[in-house]
């Protein structure tokens, strides 16, 4: 009887339990910007917002393109490390979220397409949630950089592979 089975088993299980660590903790950094936060509180602002929903509506928040990445671009300083912070934050986020994806999905078949659309989506989803229950603002550019952080981290994934030095990773799972 071969160990091979199993240890690929477990290696995919370990892999998603770390999968899901980082997603507890992106969802924590996102939407609750590290703040303690419990699920009563969610579902009180969720009754709120039924209650109003034309509060969804009367939100600031950015729906132009690449007016806050402009922005960021302009405040860049090195004097202050923390005026990129939005910029490179957003992005640095999703790099992991682009190598899990395709450690967790054996299927090779177009998995570019499947780390930008589950980028994108997730990166949406965060958006759209902080916008309906009014625990932050919809930023369309906290989704194209999330979004690009999940392609870099594709590419680095890729690059990994290729080089030979995640070769062994990318054969247990």
């Amino acid at each position: 009887m071969s160990t091979e089975p199993k240890n690929k088993s477990n290696m995919k299980l370990l892999l998603a339990a770390v999968f899901i660590v980082y997603m507890y903790f992106l969802i924590r950094i996102i939407l609750f910007k590290g703040a303690p936060f419990s699920l009563q509180s969610l579902w009180e602002q969720a009754g709120r917002m039924l209650e109003q929903p034309d509060r969804i509506f009367n939100r600031q928040g950015n729906y132009t393109p690449f007016k806050e990445i402009s922005r960021g671009i302009e405040h860049l300083s090195l004097s202050d490390p923390f005026s990129s912070l939005n910029l490179v934050g957003n992005i640095l986020a999703f790099i992991p979220f682009g190598v899990f994806i395709p450690m967790l999905f054996s299927q090779k078949v177009r998995l570019f397409q499947k780390v930008f659309m589950l980028s994108f989506a997730l990166s949406l989803s965060f958006e759209v949630t902080q916008l309906v229950l009014y625990i932050g603002t919809f930023d369309v550019d906290d989704l194209i950089l999330n979004t690009c952080g999940g392609v870099f981290g594709f590419v680095i994934y890729r690059l990994l592979v290729s080089s030979g030095l995640f070769t062994t990773i990318s054969k247990r799972c």
